[in-house]
């Protein structure tokens, strides 16, 4: 996780040691309840586990852990996931969250964000050019949309949610009813899924029975 250290709240069981912390008090929201009409949908948009996952495309643990996201959407087919794209370390993750924005309006989010998840040096206009070539994309129309409104306002919203959330540090997932703070590995991610899934189904029983 960057800018803080990675702590345990009542995981500790089922996440490896040191790599992340997670927290399931009362007064975290859920994930469903982050999720806002302009975010990115990835995955089962009718999955019945939300992932809400606070990242920056140039942060090293996010980039990793991408990787298991990645992976357990392919195997999981109830998994509805929601990158909040958070720039938070410096002028390149700025530029290339504009870009990635502007993409997203001429329907690329998926393929740019996979561009500039896995691109080595950070994301330079020349770069993002030809990427944009590659996926066909129209990058006058990108150029002008990433110095619109639209964007500026996107990004915004996206750094006021996480201050509102107080978030000091990313990776930052919620998944179902669980945050999350801090990178977690392919197996501890399952687990984690696990998890919320059956604290979901638990509540759905509860509120069945409250019925009246």
């Amino acid at each position: 996780m960057l800018q803080r250290r990675s702590l345990f709240y009542g995981l500790a069981a089922l996440l490896s040691a040191g790599a992340a912390r997670a927290d399931t008090v009362p007064a975290t929201p859920t994930a469903a309840s982050l999720v806002r009409p302009d975010d990115p949908i990835m995955g089962n948009p009718h999955g019945d586990v939300t992932i809400v996952d606070f990242y920056d495309i140039r942060c090293p643990p996010c980039r990793a852990m991408d990787v298991w996201l990645n992976r357990l959407l392919t195997v999981d087919p109830g998994i509805r996931y929601v990158p909040v794209d958070y720039p938070i370390l410096g002028a390149p993750s700025q530029l290339g969250t504009e870009a990635l924005f502007a993409a997203q309006l001429q329907g690329k989010y998926v393929p740019f964000r996979k561009f500039l998840m896995t691109e080595v040096a950070p994301p330079t206009t020349a770069a993002m050019q030809a990427e944009a070539a590659a996926l066909k994309l129209d990058w006058s129309q990108m150029e002008f949309d990433m110095a619109g409104d639209a964007v500026a306002q996107h990004i915004a919203k996206n750094l006021d949610r996480g201050a509102q959330l107080n978030l000091d540090g990313i990776p930052a997932l919620f998944v179902g009813p669980i945050f999350v703070q801090g990178a977690l590995g392919y197996d501890d991610m399952v687990s984690v899924v696990a998890m919320a899934r059956a604290k979901q189904q638990k509540q759905a029983m509860m509120n069945v029975a409250k019925a009246p």
